[in-house]
């Protein structure tokens, strides 16, 4: 295998701008799981060197795979609540979880792509989602009084609303800025492409209530919450970079980063904005045993929904929110087949004010499990 030095001044240059953009996006916002709107299987193939790279007129088919539970609320940073706002331990809720409201969310997503190479340089990525989610709420059943309470205590059961299928398929064109042919120690890679609104973002299921004067349990039929809808009801444009830099032997930094922007104004069945998010991935991969294909990777990850939209109407009903995480995981490349598993614990976590500085909880995951899967034909 021939390689060959990356050391021309530019190529240096726009990687360590990548390298600086990505350290300086960790310091702003990251994950946002649960509650905070957040789609798609999230993750791509750590791949370094000429294993990065497809032949012209190659295929890559890729499952990607996330599962997160989220039942922890938060409420933002001590300097964005109101002064007096009972944030608990930081910014978690953690009354939410000792009076039994809290709202747990278990969230499947599974994305089947498809990456084709015009030329080695430049590709085309068809991706079909598929999303199940099941969030379950509380409902309160009895209100008594108790002996260290002077008033009531509420006494909660528990229902779940459900929604699944597909979500958001999206097209996406990718372009190495250097020659792969001489550059294999490291590139960057630039894409633009379109979300098209297929998922249903208008899912409905049945919601229990407790009629106030009898007691009685009550149910139904309304919108299940936007974090479960699979899809936002709006056509997106997406913008993605990637890039990977050999650092010593065997050592690479790598980064993964996309925005996806939603101009559209706010469902008007729903009553749901549809918001922008963002996703990074910045860290390094190390490959332990070349001979076998195998890489461990540990870095940092972030996922999420800003308070406003880069462009157009940022109305409507929004979570947004964000958490920063470690993200450590493990590549096994075996000839044509690739599989990568990461698994995400979040270090801290925010949940924003919306567009119109309004507060509020969501809940969040302590961890994520991603996985993909890809096979080159």
């Amino acid at each position: 295998m021939r390689i060959n030095s990356f050391h021309a001044p530019l190529q240096k240059l726009l990687c360590g701008l990548t390298v600086v953009i990505g350290l300086a996006g960790l310091e702003a916002r990251l994950l946002g799981q649960g509650c905070v709107q957040s789609r798609g299987a999230g993750i791509g193939m750590l791949l370094n060197g000429e294993d990065t790279y497809l032949e012209a007129g190659q295929w890559q088919a890729n499952v990607g795979y996330r599962w997160l539970h989220s039942d922890r609320h938060f409420s933002g940073n001590d300097e964005l609540n109101p002064p007096g706002a009972p944030v608990g331990g930081g910014n978690e809720n953690k009354s939410r979880n000792y009076f039994g409201d809290q709202i747990i969310n278990d969230s499947h997503f599974l994305d089947l792509s498809a990456t084709y190479a015009i030329t080695k340089r430049f590709s085309a990525t068809l991706t079909l989602p598929f999303v199940s989610s099941d969030r379950s709420q509380p409902v309160a059943v009895k209100v008594k009084p108790t002996e260290d309470t002077p008033g009531t205590v509420t006494i909660y059961d528990r229902y779940s609303t459900q929604a699944s299928g597909l979500a958001d398929i999206s097209l996406r064109f990718n372009g190495w800025v250097f020659d792969p042919d001489k550059h294999h120690e490291g590139n960057i890679s630039f894409g633009v492409g379109m979300k098209f609104p297929t998922g249903d973002s208008e899912a409905r299921d049945v919601f229990e209530g407790r009629d106030a004067k009898t007691g009685i349990i009550t149910g139904s039929q309304n919108y299940v919450d936007q974090s479960i809808q699979p899809g936002d009801g709006g056509w997106g444009i997406i913008l993605q970079t990637q890039a990977f830099q050999k650092v010593v032997g065997d050592l690479y930094g790598y980064m993964d980063a996309s925005y996806l922007i939603n101009p559209q104004v706010r469902d008007p069945a729903t009553g749901y904005s549809t918001p922008d998010s963002y996703l990074m991935r910045l860290g390094f991969s190390y490959a332990v045993w070349p001979a076998k294909g195998l890489s461990l990777s540990i870095g940092g990850r972030m996922e999420g929904v800003p308070s406003t939209d880069w462009f157009g109407d940022s109305t409507g009903s929004r979570r947004p929110g964000y958490a920063i995480s470690i993200e450590p995981g493990i590549t096994w490349i075996y000839k044509k087949l690739a599989i990568t598993v990461t698994a995400p614990v979040a270090v801290a976590i925010n949940r924003e004010r919306n567009f119109a500085g309004n507060a509020g909880d969501a809940a969040f995951a302590d961890y994520i499990i991603t996985s993909a899967i890809s096979y080159r034909f």
